[in-house]
């Protein structure tokens, strides 16, 4: 006779409303206020709604199965009555409201485990939602039922379950853990997002507004500093307006017959896309100098007065139209290191002091003094 001990399957190995936590993950993307995406950038972050669901759905048992612990089975039972209320109902989407309204007519319905199992999935499509990812009442029943979970499955009494990721990353996943009610391990073989995954899991629930104020304390020093020591790299407009931005282009020479220009290599002359407030370059041809310059023009640009002079890493010429292929292209940045010591500026973007949002202009002779001073500064 076998002594192995058996577990319930979980709630994610039965089913799991992938649909509406999708539509959450997807709308998270545009959310910003509060959102850990706004203190640091990860690339490929995980929604956090899709987390918070998925670990809820893998840590609590199927009350359907039938070696679900009763223990869970009748907490589970309570934790679901207690959204039959119709004050927590407001709390609930539309779609999960009416298997809570049917519980409200008949509580009994949830003695029924695969009742209850449709219980819980709602709970867990509803929990994903951003908007009710501080909501008390959520954060309270998903702890009630991780405790549950873990007690009745063998864990030991006021412990909490641990959550493991080895590659957490920008800490999607030990962050939701935290948030359900379990303990959380990350790891990862970057020391970036230890870093950054210690500051968010650690240190500020730890030490709180003290970590606020001595990070704004800090930062607004650093920012000083940093304006003091690159003053003479980005040097004040006459109006004051101070460059953040210098936009470039790299350069090769025309191969065209008899043509031989400097062309700046750019794929878009957009600026900023904003519509009628867009601002974009238009190149301007002086065909007896055989030079190109550009104009920075505000407004929507007409209909294809966008269009870079790349095609697929060939450049073709807005002076005499010839397209140098891209083996060429290549190959005289490769005598130039690249091209970047001798690239064309060809936008400055500048921010005033008390005014929003940037703007653009032309390059000006002080800005030719500041490279200057760049180089023999790295020098």
């Amino acid at each position: 006779m076998s002594d192995v001990q058996k577990y319930p399957k979980r709630l994610i190995e039965v089913d799991l409303p992938i649909k509406r936590v999708s539509a959450h993950a997807r709308r998270e993307k545009s959310i910003r206020h509060g959102h850990i995406s706004t203190l640091h950038i990860w690339w490929a972050r995980r929604p956090l709604g899709a987390c918070r669901a998925v670990i809820c759905a893998a840590l609590w048992p199927d009350p359907a199965d039938p070696l679900c612990p009763p223990s869970f089975r009748r907490v589970a039972q309570t934790e679901m009555l207690a959204w039959t209320s119709l004050e927590r109902q407001r709390l609930l989407s539309e779609e999960s409201r009416q298997t809570f309204e049917s519980g409200r007519k008949t509580p009994a319905i949830f003695d029924d485990p695969h009742i209850l199992r449709t219980a819980l999935l709602d709970f867990v499509a509803d929990f994903a939602n951003w908007d009710n990812s501080n909501v008390q009442e959520y954060l309270d029943t998903s702890a009630a039922l991780t405790t549950a979970a873990h007690e009745s499955l063998g864990g030991v009494a006021s412990t909490r379950p641990l959550v493991v990721d080895p590659f957490a990353g920008g800490g999607s996943i030990p962050m939701e853990a935290l948030r359900i009610g379990a303990d959380a391990f990350g790891s990862d073989l970057n020391p970036v997002p230890v870093l950054l995954n210690k500051v968010v899991l650690q240190y500020i629930p730890k030490y709180g507004k003290e970590l606020s104020d001595s990070v704004r304390k800090w930062g607004d020093w650093m920012v000083r500093r940093a304006e003091r020591d690159l003053e003479d790299l980005y040097p004040r407009d006459a109006d004051g307006a101070r460059p953040v931005a210098y936009l470039w282009a790299r350069t090769i020479k025309c191969e065209g017959p008899g043509c031989g220009a400097e062309l700046p290599l750019y794929r878009s002359t957009l600026l900023a896309n904003k519509g009628k407030r867009s601002v974009y370059l238009r190149p301007v041809l002086d065909r007896r100098g055989n030079q190109i310059t550009f104009d920075i023009i505000n407004g929507a640009p007409p209909p294809g007065a966008t269009g870079g002079v790349l095609r697929r890493s060939s450049a073709t010429c807005p002076l005499c139209a010839y397209s140098t292929p891209a083996s060429n292209v290549r190959a005289q940045f490769t005598g130039r290191k690249g091209g970047a010591s001798d690239a064309r500026l060809l936008a400055v973007v500048t921010t005033t002091a008390g005014e929003g949002g940037r703007r653009y202009r032309a390059p000006l002779p002080a800005d030719d003094a500041a490279l200057a001073y760049a180089v023999r500064a790295l020098d």
